[in-house]
């Protein structure tokens, strides 16, 4: 299996990659990391705390995980399923060799059976 998975960009309103920024104003956001417009000072109004994007980007990867668990299972079940037609067709081969096994037993029985009554 050949998967690629490359990390998600954010984009703005504008359809471009919104930089990364840290808030450098005091108050309760001081610090923290968030997506915007790169066209600021006119900005489209794109603004995503950069957490909420981690766990978008966490819940993404997930996916991608469970999606190739999914491909790889899938691929174990064709081969599964190949190996069970293969056994299915050796079985009937073998009924039918067993078909013929007994048809030659009865025959040779018969034949012993004319052999005593003569």
């Amino acid at each position: 299996i050949v998967v690629i998975c490359s990390s998600p960009l954010v984009k703005c309103f504008h359809e471009e990659e919104a930089p990364l920024g840290v808030v450098r104003f005091n108050g309760p956001t001081v610090g923290k990391r968030f997506y915007g417009c790169a066209h600021w000072p006119r900005t489209c109004g794109f603004f995503k705390w950069a957490e909420e994007v981690d766990e978008i980007v966490e819940l993404q990867q997930k996916m991608f995980e469970k999606d190739v668990t999914i491909a790889e299972l899938q691929m174990e079940n064709d081969i599964l399923k190949r190996t069970n037609e293969r056994l299915e067709d050796d079985v009937a081969e073998l009924a039918i060799e067993n078909t013929k096994t007994k048809e030659i037993i009865g025959s040779a029985r018969a034949d012993r059976k004319w052999v005593a009554f003569l």
